[in-house]
């Protein structure tokens, strides 16, 4: 099974929590405060509350409910309302595969799970909720173009296209892209971009409004196949 992106590395700083779906499964990604990175099945095995409502203190990820503390190994290490109490070994929470790699976190279900194979040193973007499934915005990105600020046209060239990224060359931006999807329920999905190469400014904010065009693109051409 393939590695799902879920976002940056430098958006979940340390300490902090946030949801993903891999494979239409909800998982929670935190990081500990010495930034240990974690992902795990996003519900307390107590009373079924999303642990991506939770707290991380120190080196566990609190539950919001009943406040039952979680090591990064899994494992129930405190409960509030039994403080004498030593957790079973057998109060944990499923876990995946997740580790970074290309300013990318990467998050599988599978054991063995690789990251793709894209190039070292690229440099992030941007990412954008877009309201219509990743299928559908790879076939908008082929042949897709998008205004310029001086009036001509970006054209975007798909030279890659695997299950989980596309690598799309830029010419007039001298520069090529890569698209990491990540499918979302209800027939949305995350996309994150990232370039390849040096990306100056007025390039990186250029490739910005590009791909607000392409969300714009994309969402309508899904609204008009499905109403």
């Amino acid at each position: 099974m393939n590695c799902i992106g879920v976002g940056f590395s430098e958006t979940l700083s340390n300490a902090r929590v946030m949801r993903a779906f891999v494979n239409g499964k909800d998982v929670v990604v935190w990081r500990s405060t010495s930034g240990k990175l974690s992902a795990w099945e996003n519900r307390c095995p107590h009373r079924g509350m999303r642990l991506s409502h939770g707290f991380v203190r120190g080196e566990s990820l609190a539950c919001m409910y009943h406040g039952w503390h979680y090591g990064v190994d899994a494992k129930c290490k405190y409960i509030p309302a039994h403080p004498d109490l030593e957790p079973p070994e057998t109060i944990q929470i499923q876990r995946y595969s997740s580790f970074e790699k290309n300013g990318i976190i990467w998050v599988s279900d599978a054991q063995d799970a690789k990251a793709p194979m894209i190039a070292d040193g690229l440099i992030p973007v941007r990412s954008l909720d877009i309201h219509c499934s990743a299928n559908f915005v790879k076939n908008t990105l082929a042949g897709f173009r998008s205004p310029s600020p001086e009036g001509d046209q970006i054209v975007f060239h798909v030279t890659d296209e695997q299950e989980d990224f596309m690598r799309v060359d830029v010419p007039k931006l001298k520069t090529a892209l890569y698209f990491i999807f990540q499918n979302l329920p209800n027939s949305k999905c995350f996309l994150h971009v990232l370039a390849e190469g040096l990306c100056e400014a007025h390039a990186k904010k250029t490739i910005s409004r590009s791909l607000e065009h392409l969300r714009r693109t994309a969402e309508k051409q899904f609204g008009e196949v499905t109403s």
